[in-house]
């Protein structure tokens, strides 16, 4: 019987490719093995998977440090988590080489790929390491300049080996066309697109209409995903209600809760339930989700699967989900907060048609990507 194993890099949030992985690893009844499963993401036992899950790591690297200094605990957190990450997929995966036949790398794991020579190989690149590629001057600067020096020497190293052993990967596949430009510009690699799914079974309408009273934000709180110009938008919005979902590990939940303070038309709600938040999704006007140069981006998909049109931007991933005028609207790239309030308005006086949203949803459903993954594989690897 063949068996599948997963290897993602960590289970740290409740992020889109955390969850891309678990609907993988369902569908293919494939275990799963990970730097770590932290509580601040899935519980992937309460989301269905009743497979085995393999931690690579030990908790320390879960620790927040929150007693130093933020630019050290910056280098702790992320400089040394990178570094044992590389290590544990390179040692501790070798003693499970022998029990599968087929293995799929998703992150940053592909220092274990030497102990996989001979199985159907398929890499999922959700994108490549953005802090070794495009994004390498923006996490310099958050390092201490005493450090500095070392941080590059270090990702430098990780920059040579991550190429070497993508050089040694066949079957490349990713998540959209504008992770697929970024691949082939920085690696020369060309990539093949599936884009990521969204479950319509349980990502879906209500059956009886819904009142809609507030608008969503339910992406990472962290710089990239640009929460911050959203709350900026709705403290002059006043007569609008703005609800933020977050997770206990995201690195800007504080700075979001210091911006929202005094705003009695912002709340913030912590680590909802997949259930409590497709029902937070189907009582909102729209979700809105403004991230810099998104990969792909699940949760347009999802929203538009409950029949919520988004508020977007004209950048990345997200032109490739949301059609303009008819499943939401897409802003200037810039994202001003006045750019999101205009579009608060729109949404407002002339809202998307909610059977447009469930149509382009339906494009990405799960059976169709575990359909095409599945081919890829057996014919590809």
């Amino acid at each position: 019987m063949t068996k599948t194993l997963i290897l993602h890099d960590t289970f740290l949030y409740r992020g889109g490719g955390e969850r891309l992985v678990l609907m993988m690893a369902n569908s293919l009844e494939a275990d799963i093995a990970s730097g770590f499963f932290s509580s601040g993401s899935y519980n992937l036992r309460e989301q269905g998977f009743k497979w085995e899950m393999i931690s690579l790591m030990p908790s320390f690297f879960l620790y927040e440090f929150s007693w130093l200094p933020k630019s050290i605990a910056f280098v702790l957190k992320n400089g040394l988590r990178h570094f044992w990450l590389k290590w544990a997929f390179s040692v501790n995966t070798r003693h499970l080489a022998e029990k599968y036949d087929t293995v799929i790398m998703s992150g940053d794991c592909l220092s274990a790929i030497k102990h996989f020579h001979g199985k159907k190989i398929l890499y999922y690149c959700h994108t490549i390491p953005r802090y070794l590629f495009d994004q390498r001057e923006e996490y310099e600067k958050k390092v201490p300049k005493i450090m500095l020096y070392v941080y590059q020497f270090m990702t430098s190293r990780f920059k040579k080996a991550y190429l070497a052993d993508l050089s040694g990967i066949k079957n490349l596949v990713t998540n959209s066309k504008n992770t697929q430009k970024r691949i082939k510009y920085y690696t020369g690699r060309d990539a093949d697109i599936l884009y990521p799914p969204v479950d319509t079974e349980f990502f879906c309408p209500n059956q009886e209409p819904t009142k809609k009273t507030y608008f969503l934000s339910f992406a990472r709180l962290s710089s990239i995903k640009r929460v911050d110009r959203i709350v900026s938008a709705f403290r002059e919005l006043r007569n609008e209600k703005l609800i933020i979902t977050y997770g206990k590990n995201d690195p800007e939940r504080q700075k979001i809760a210091d911006m929202a303070q005094g705003y009695e038309n912002i709340e913030m709600k912590l680590s909802p339930s997949d259930t409590e938040l497709r029902e937070l999704i189907r009582g909102a006007k729209a979700t809105i989700y403004v991230p810099v140069d998104e990969d792909f981006g699940m949760s347009p998909v999802e929203s538009m699967a409950c029949g919520t049109p988004v508020i977007g931007v004209n950048d990345g991933g997200l032109k490739e989900s949301i059609i303009d005028g008819k499943t939401g609207i897409l802003i200037d790239p810039e994202c001003r907060p006045g750019d999101i309030g205009v579009a608060v308005g729109k949404i407002n006086s002339t809202p998307p048609d909610t059977q447009t949203c469930l149509e382009r949803a339906q494009e990405f459903s799960l059976e169709k990507f575990t359909l095409t993954l599945k081919n890829l594989i057996n014919n590809k690897s």
